[in-house]
C-alpha cells in the first residue's frame, strides 16, 4: 500500500529542519548577481529510489544574497512548515549546507534536487503548470508538468510504443504511460545540452471507456534508456536502448544502467508504488480532460478508484 503523503512530507521536514542550525551565509561567495536568487517551486508529482507518488504537496525555496534562505513545505491541506538554510554555489549550481546536504543542478530552466530519495524539479513561479498558467504541453500523453524534454518521452510512449497494439477497427483508445524516471542525464557524452537521456521504466497502458471505467486493454512494461533531442523547437526521441527479456535481462540491465543498477531494480520490483504512481497519472489525466469516469481496471481485477 502507498504510504500517505503527509509521512513522507515529514521526513522531508526532517531534513530541513536541520538547516535551522547554520546559521547566516560564510561562503565567502559574491551571490550578489547569481541567477539563482529569488523563488523556486516544486509541485507535482516526482518518483524516487522509494518509488513513493508526492500528491498534491508544494515546495519553496528562496534565495537571498548574503547567503542564507529558506526552505518551504506546504502539505495538500495547507499545512506549512518553514526552515532558514544556507547555500553556495558549485560546478553545477548550488548547495545547501547543514547535517544533510541538498545539491541542486542548474538544467536550464530548471533545478534538480532530491530528497529523501525522491527526485524533485524546481522552476520559478508561474511556470510549474497548467494551473498557474502556463501552456498544457503534454497533457494528452498524460504528461502534467512543464519540461520539453520529459514530454517528449511521453509523447513517444503515447504515440509509436502505443501504436505496436492492435486496438481493433472503430476502437478509440486512450493511452496513459507510467514514467518511472530513475536518472536524468542533461550533460552525457555528446557533450550536448540538447541531447538528454532519461533511464527508467516506461509503461505503456492503452484503456477504452466502458461506462465509468477506463477498461486496460493491452500495454506493457519497456525499461531501459530513451535518448531525446533537440532540433530547432522541438524534442524528439532519437533513441530507446530497451533491457532485454529472458536470461538477458540482467545483463542488459546492468550494462544500460551501470551504477544505477540497484536502484533501477528496487524501482522496477516496486509493484506498489507503481500501481500509487498509475492511479495518480490517471487521475490527473482524468481531471485535465474532462472525462466522465470514477475508475480503472485491468482484466480479471476488481476496479480502482481514482482520485477526483
Amino acid at each position: 500500500m502507498k504510504k500517505k503523503f503527509a509521512i513522507l512530507l515529514g521526513l522531508i521536514m526532517v531534513m530541513s529542519f536541520s538547516f535551522a542550525a547554520c546559521g547566516s551565509g560564510d561562503s565567502g561567495q559574491d551571490l550578489s548577481d547569481s541567477k539563482y536568487l529569488g523563488e523556486w517551486v516544486a509541485s507535482g508529482i516526482s518518483v524516487g529510489d522509494e518509488s513513493e507518488a508526492i500528491e498534491g504537496g508544494v515546495w519553496k525555496l528562496t534565495l537571498k544574497e548574503d547567503g542564507t534562505g529558506t526552505f518551504v513545505s506546504t502539505e495538500a491541506d495547507g499545512t506549512e512548515e518553514v526552515s532558514n538554510i544556507t547555500w553556495e554555489l558549485t560546478d553545477e549550481g548550488f548547495k545547501t549546507k547543514g547535517d544533510t546536504k541538498l545539491t541542486f543542478k542548474d538544467n536550464g530552466d530548471t533545478l534538480s534536487t532530491k530528497i529523501v530519495g525522491v527526485d524533485l524539479s524546481f522552476v520559478r513561479p508561474g511556470e510549474e503548470g497548467p494551473d498557474d498558467g502556463a501552456p498544457d504541453i503534454g497533457t494528452q500523453y498524460g504528461y502534467m508538468g512543464q519540461d520539453p524534454a520529459e514530454c517528449a518521452v511521453w509523447k513517444y510512449l503515447a504515440t509509436e510504443i502505443a501504436s505496436q497494439y492492435d486496438a481493433g477497427e472503430g476502437t478509440d483508445v486512450i493511452t496513459v504511460p507510467v514514467v518511472r524516471i530513475i536518472k536524468t542525464d542533461r550533460d552525457n557524452d555528446d557533450g550536448d545540452d540538447n541531447d538528454v537521456e532519461f533511464y527508467g521504466d516506461f509503461w505503456v497502458n492503452n484503456y477504452v471507456v466502458e461506462g465509468d471505467t477506463l477498461k486496460c486493454v493491452s500495454g506493457g512494461d519497456y525499461a531501459g534508456k530513451i535518448e531525446v533531442i533537440k532540433t530547432g523547437d522541438e524534442y524528439t526521441v532519437k533513441e530507446f536502448e530497451q533491457v532485454q527479456d529472458g536470461g538477458n535481462f540482467e545483463p542488459s540491465a546492468r550494462d544500460i544502467f551501470e551504477e544505477d543498477y540497484d536502484a533501477f531494480m528496487k524501482v522496477y520490483s516496486d509493484t506498489d508504488g507503481l500501481k500509487a504512481l498509475r492511479t495518480k497519472g490517471l487521475s490527473d489525466y482524468v481531471k485535465t480532460n474532462g472525462l466522465s469516469v470514477t475508475k480503472y481496471q485491468d482484466e480479471g481485477w476488481d476496479p480502482v478508484d481514482l482520485d477526483l
